[in-house]
């Protein structure tokens, strides 16, 4: 399974320049949303046996991210990180993913990943790594069951409930609504943070090019950033069905959507 250190939401600070997010010297934790699909990793390989493997591409203080996981219960940790991974969009590193998910051995027949994450919100890189290894996918999911050698799988989606059967190997991105994380004890976490073992793999060990990682592999460029503009104040209108129908009718008689003669 892929997952994802974020800086902790109110604390996320912009460099102008690259417009990138600055990590250094802020509070870093697994996205929330990668810890609910770790869960549900963890809750397979108890119920049908397996190998829980947590992947994740960053800098090195990721790695903290990775012992946190295998305090949960995951089998093996992998860190991919390189000095050209840097500035990656979400189409490069869902190939650097990729290319580390076809290394592994033995060859995983489930991923799963948060839906988004909580710093860049695109939802793009669970797709993209499906469709990077050519297997099928559901997003959003909400239940997994498994029958036999497959996946029968639920998904919110409009206001409606999806079931899809899904066949093996396939990728699921989950939301909110699956599980409630466990709570790590602390002597698993000093074990995993003092003993716990990480592997890395960089550009070389995944045999790629610098042209397809990084700012150079990137099909996306982030030109500017800036606030949403202030939401204005709402009102509230009471009273009876006519008197809210005139007041509406001011309203937009006002703001020139009805001229007189049409609210007549």
């Amino acid at each position: 399974m892929c997952i994802k250190q974020v800086p902790d939401t109110p604390f996320i600070r912009i460099d102008r320049i690259r417009m990138t997010i600055i990590r250094d010297g802020v509070e870093s934790i697994i996205n929330p949303l990668d810890r609910i699909a770790l869960e549900a990793a963890l809750d397979l390989k108890q119920k049908e046996g397996g190998k829980v493997s947590v992947l994740t591409m960053g800098p090195s203080q990721s790695e903290e991210a990775l012992r946190e996981a295998i305090a949960a219960g995951a089998d093996e940790a992998i860190l991919l990180s390189d000095p050209g991974f840097a500035g990656a969009d979400t189409l490069a590193t869902s190939r650097v993913l990729a290319k580390a998910i076809s290394k592994m051995d033995p060859f995983p027949d489930l991923i799963l990943c948060g839906k988004q994450t909580i710093d860049s919100d695109t939802g793009h890189v669970g797709p993209q790594l499906a469709e990077e290894l050519n297997w099928p996918q559901v997003c959003g999911v909400t239940e997994i069951h498994v029958e036999m050698n497959a996946l029968v799988v639920k998904q919110l989606s409009d206001g409606f409930q999806n079931t899809y059967r899904v066949n093996l190997p396939a990728l699921l991105t989950v939301s909110q609504g699956l599980n409630v994380p466990r709570h790590i004890p602390l002597g698993d976490l000093e074990q995993a943070f003092s003993n716990g073992r990480v592997i890395r793999w960089g550009l070389k060990d995944l045999n790629l090019q610098p042209e397809e990682v990084g700012f150079s592999g990137s099909a996306t460029t982030v030109l500017r950033l800036y606030r949403p503009p202030q939401k204005r104040k709402g009102e509230v209108v009471t009273g009876s069905s006519q008197t809210l129908a005139e007041h509406l009718i001011g309203k937009l008689v006002s703001l020139s959507i009805l001229d007189e003669d049409e609210a007549e």
